[in-house]
């Protein structure tokens, strides 16, 4: 019982979700800009909140806002590229995560003809996929790829797969959330859902290795 009650501490403690949150994100520098030149912006969904009588319309969940969010963003402070917005139906109704994505660029003021939508992938892998196969018919072989941070390895290594360059534009870092208060050395709700994500996309790293998918 001390053994479960010491790793259940251990997964809730903010130091520990920091570090393995770590492992993934330490490897992408944080960057104002995209280090280099590219053809378009590619821009990964997280999920949806389908609306409900008490909803007008369909929302994104927090990470795909803040992914189309930056990508809107290096749009309109770095280069006026092409933003591939890519996720298909989701949830029970079906909703469209890339026409969710087209609509948040649009408010932002990115013009809707520089919006390319992919809406038939429902997982990473699917992401490059068929973002690829729009690309390619559109000749362009560069990308720079927005993502969260902590999702960025396997985007990365799904899309390099699918033989483009990729630039990596990683946003939303959740090691730099802990800044060291004494607060945060205190067992925390968030600390066990970032822990659990890390693992989730380390597990999900070693499947698309041994599935032959990155």
């Amino acid at each position: 019982m001390a053994v479960v009650w010491g790793l259940l501490f251990l997964w809730s403690w903010p130091p520990f979700s920091t570090l393995v949150s770590g492992t993934l994100e330490w490897r992408y520098p944080v960057r104002k800009y995209p280090p280099a030149d590219a053809q378009a912006i590619v821009v990964l969904a997280g999920g949806v909140y389908t609306h409900d009588r008490s909803e007008p319309e369909d929302l994104p969940t927090m990470s795909t806002f803040l992914r189309s969010n930056y990508a809107a963003w290096l749009y309109q402070n770095w280069k006026q590229l092409p933003i591939v917005v890519t996720g298909g139906a989701s949830g029970p109704a079906d909703v469209s995560l890339s026409g969710v994505m087209a609509r948040l660029l649009e408010q932002r003021g990115i013009p809707s003809s520089m919006i390319w939508r992919e809406d038939r992938s429902h997982s990473t892998y699917e992401n490059a996929l068929y973002s690829a196969e729009l690309l390619r018919a559109r000749g362009i072989d560069h990308i720079v790829l927005v993502t969260e941070a902590e999702h960025m390895l396997r985007a990365e290594l799904s899309f390099r797969r699918q033989k483009l360059a990729v630039v990596p534009a990683p946003c939303c870092y959740r090691t730099l959330q802990f800044r060291g208060g004494w607060s945060e050395f205190l067992p925390q709700p968030r600390a066990i859902s970032d822990s659990g994500d890390a693992m989730h996309e380390w597990i999900g790293v070693a499947w698309y290795f041994l599935s032959g998918k990155i």
